[in-house]
């Protein structure tokens, strides 16, 4: 359902915080920010672009399998459109862009 090169490259996260950034349905955004900010404080959204649906998510290396879970779901029963973009690493001027 993902891009194989982000799975593989998040199958063994590094120890520092992950950085994905996703792109969903822009009407669909806010939830989706809910709902992973709501399971726990498993990763910190901050939303990118809300006309575009770019959305940044803060992962802790340790929690990287059950997000993989919620946005499996999240993208199999509420938006078919979500897609990880790409994992931005250590790159903080991208990802505060």
């Amino acid at each position: 359902m993902f891009n194989k090169e982000i799975l593989e490259k998040l199958s063994n996260p590094p120890r520092r915080s992950v950085n994905l950034l996703l792109k969903v349905n822009p009407q669909k955004l806010n939830f989706i920010s809910m709902v992973i900010d709501g399971h726990g404080r498993i990763a910190l959204p901050r939303t990118r672009s809300g006309k575009e649906g770019y959305l940044d998510l803060l992962v802790s290396p340790d929690c990287v399998d059950d997000l993989m879970l919620i946005l499996q779901d999240l993208k199999e029963n509420y938006d078919p459109t979500l897609e990880i973009v790409k994992e931005l690493g250590d790159n903080w001027l991208e990802a505060v862009i």
